[in-house]
């Protein structure tokens, strides 16, 4: 059997027409034939690209407020310390008390006595309570912060420059106003 009759018989186009459209391909991409497309492209930019790019630049915000570092306190930062320890403190039951709950859920089913019902619901409320206690610490801890920023001198420099003509303008514009 010939390949063309393989290629026929696999529902296959002929090797010579693969071979055909394989020598066509690369006399499309050979670089004697065509002009280099590296080389078509200009290195120089073009000036309106150059004026976007500007006008980019131009538009950007011409001001940008710096906060400074907060200042914490030693008792300040203390306390923000007890709060992320109580925290993780309650995090730490909270995982455990799924795990119990889990499992008291399991015996409870086993067991079908009310009494382990009971228990599996009061530590259900528990857990409640130690998820609300945790968002709780989240928010303190986010209060104390806030405190400690909120007691630094706001400091804003306002710097207008500008001619004396445009100065004058400025005010005479204001009486008019007004």
């Amino acid at each position: 059997m010939t390949d063309d009759k393989i290629a026929q018989a696999l529902n296959m186009r002929p090797l010579e027409e693969v071979e055909a459209e394989k020598q066509e391909a690369l006399e499309r991409l050979n670089p004697k034939t065509k002009p280099d497309i590296i080389n078509s492209f200009s290195h120089e930019p073009k000036e309106e690209l150059v004026q976007e790019s500007v006008d980019d630049v131009k538009n950007l915000p011409q001001e940008s407020v710096v906060q400074p570092p907060a200042i914490i306190s030693k008792e300040a930062e203390e306390n923000l310390q007890d709060i992320e320890l109580a925290k993780a403190n309650i995090e730490n039951i909270i995982n455990l008390g799924d795990d119990s709950v889990k499992e008291m859920v399991e015996i409870a089913k086993q067991s079908e006595s009310p009494r382990a019902f009971e228990v599996v619901s009061t530590l259900m409320k528990t857990l409640l309570d130690a998820n609300k206690d945790y968002v709780e610490m989240s928010t303190k801890k986010r209060y104390a912060k806030e405190e400690d920023t909120s007691n630094q001198a706001q400091i804003t420099n306002n710097n207008l420059i500008v001619s004396t003509a445009d100065l004058l303008k400025m005010i005479k514009g204001d009486k008019e106003d007004g």
